[in-house]
């Protein structure tokens, strides 16, 4: 390994997922991103199948699978993962008990036996797997080359089936987070081999892990009250989430994706030594930017949210780089970095060769063939050195320093129109994230009152079906009325109440049977008017 362990930026923590790692920090000696990396993947498992972020390619499932990489001992592999699972529990209650599963198995029949026990008849139920014991299923998973075949399906949501004389089984839609803890030398050894190169274990997200701080064994403080905090405010985002369909990327924040995040990626693994390992580095780009937004209660990507991602990518491949020096591509790829990042910060005016050639001490040859493989570098001819009238030089523009200025300009022009239309939703949580920041305090979450009272909803949720307004109404309603005149009932009633007002007025009149005969058709009528009038009454009182 290299000397100098990579670092991550401070633009990774973002969102709910950074707020709760900050604020679960003083209380834990495990690193920061495997704490947010463990809370993140479970939070993935969680949303379940439903929530994807749609491309020019198709549907992209989110489901993280992160690989937490440190020495025994010093790495706090298992404390970075317990504080994150502690919130989860508190969560996700039922999920944790249910779909937490402690070990990935190392068969493919059993990996798929383990979907399928949880599944609903064949479609799958979401899993979250914690394999704390990584090292040994990496070599135990060697032996049976369905393992990885099943992995790979899992990852991208397909359908797995494993038929044999004993058994047939099926899963369609696989969903599952996975937290998986290794050592360094370990990592190297598998990343190495077939199953690597192959996409399996490429699949994963590894991330450098080493204990951040000494905590006092007896007198540290106690973690409760922020766990309980934590998980209110990740039950909330989780339950949005699980409403949601598909995540989506407007179309100013999928131009700056094009023109500022997918080229340093790209440019990172341009060499063929360097991609086989970070192969799915735009893929996982995609997937964190879309887990940041859900988080934030968003059915769209930000622009900051591809920050995050970005940050969390680069730390990604900068943990293979470290882990495995020889995937490096020795000189070659970091070389390619370093042109890169030398041009990038010259600005608009460039470098020359001679500039790269001293500074990089790269030669001739190296350069060429490197801008080849950079999409972001542009050779143009310059004037000659000095005005002397010799032969012009050749100058090495950073292509993405003047797309990004076009970028920016257009997004202030569309801006509005997109804002306009964007639910009030997917703005807020971006203003309540500002003053977060700026103190340990969970400021978006709902007060303990406000949780107690969502408590209690959930908890008493028939009540609101005795309706007495929605029972009562169609009893004075006209339609009921004529409903209940139109029935035998009804007309009998009717009857017998003109029946009865006949009488009184042919005992009171005496009247001939001539004049009966004319008196019955203004005695129908007064006894239907009387009779509209009286269920009309409540309607025009009203």
């Amino acid at each position: 390994m290299q000397s100098n362990a990579p670092v991550i930026s401070n633009e990774a923590f973002h969102g709910l997922f950074g707020r709760i790692t900050d604020a679960l920090d003083p209380y834990t000696e495990g690193s920061k991103v495997g704490v947010m990396v463990s809370l993140m993947s479970a939070y993935s498992a969680y949303i379940g199948y439903g929530p994807t972020v749609e491309t020019g390619k198709g549907s992209s499932p989110l489901a993280l699978w992160g690989v937490l990489v440190g020495r025994s001992g010093v790495g706090r592999k298992g404390t970075a993962t317990g504080i994150a699972r502690r919130v989860v529990e508190a969560a996700f209650a039922s999920f944790a008990e249910e779909s937490v599963v402690e070990g990935l198995p190392a068969t493919g029949l059993g990996f798929i036996t383990e979907l399928a026990d949880r599944a609903e008849g064949t479609l799958a139920n979401p899993v979250w797997f914690i394999e704390e014991e990584g090292d040994a299923l990496l070599s135990n998973a060697r032996r049976d080359a369905k393992v990885g075949v099943y992995l790979r399906k899992a990852f991208d949501a397909q359908t797995i089936a494993h038929k044999t004389k004993m058994d047939d089984l099926r899963v369609r839609r696989p969903h599952l987070g996975l937290t998986m803890h290794v050592q360094p030398r370990n990592w190297a050894a598998v990343a190495g081999g077939k199953d690597a190169t192959g996409g399996t274990w490429n699949r994963l997200l590894p991330v450098w892990v080493q204990q951040s701080k000494t905590l006092p064994v007896f007198e540290s403080s106690d973690a409760h009250e922020a766990i309980r905090q934590a998980a209110r405010a990740l039950r909330q985002a989780g339950d949005y989430a699980r409403q949601v369909d598909t995540v989506t990327v407007p179309r100013h924040v999928a131009r700056v994706f094009e023109a500022k995040h997918r080229p340093i990626v790209e440019a990172m693994i341009s060499t063929e030594a360097m991609s086989q390992y970070a192969e799915r580095a735009m893929a996982y780009m995609i997937r964190l930017a879309g887990l940041f937004a859900l988080s934030e209660r968003r059915d769209e990507i930000s622009e900051r949210d591809f920050d995050a991602a970005l940050a969390l990518v680069c730390y990604s491949i900068e943990t293979i780089a470290y882990v495995l020096p020889e995937a490096e591509a020795s000189e070659e790829a970091s070389l390619a970095v370093k042109v890169e990042n030398f041009v990038r910060e010259a600005g608009p005016e460039g470098r020359t060769a001679t500039e790269i050639y001293r500074a990089l001490n790269i030669k001739a040859a190296d350069l060429r063939e490197l801008v080849a493989q950079l999409d972001t570098i542009e050779v143009v001819k310059g004037h000659s050195a000095k005005g002397t009238g010799g032969r012009p030089s050749m100058r090495y523009h950073y292509v993405d320093s003047q797309v990004s200025e076009e970028t920016i300009e257009l997004d202030l022009e569309e801006a509005p129109e997109i804002v306009t239309e964007e639910p009030a939703e997917s703005v807020i949580p971006e203003e309540e994230a500002v003053p977060v920041a700026e103190t340990p305090a969970f400021l978006p979450f709902l007060s303990d009152d406000e949780w107690d009272e969502i408590d209690a909803a959930e908890s008493n949720t028939p009540e609101p079906e005795p309706v007495a307004q929605a029972v009562e109404e169609p009893t004075v309603s006209e339609e009921a009325v004529k409903a209940f005149l139109s029935s035998p009932a009804g007309a009998e009633m009717l009857q017998e109440i003109l029946m009865s007002m006949m009488a009184k007025q042919a005992a009171a009149a005496a009247p001939t049977a001539g004049t009966a005969t004319k008196a019955k058709a203004p005695r129908r009528s007064r006894a239907k008017s009387n009779t509209e009038a009286l269920f009309q009454a409540p309607e025009v009182a009203a």
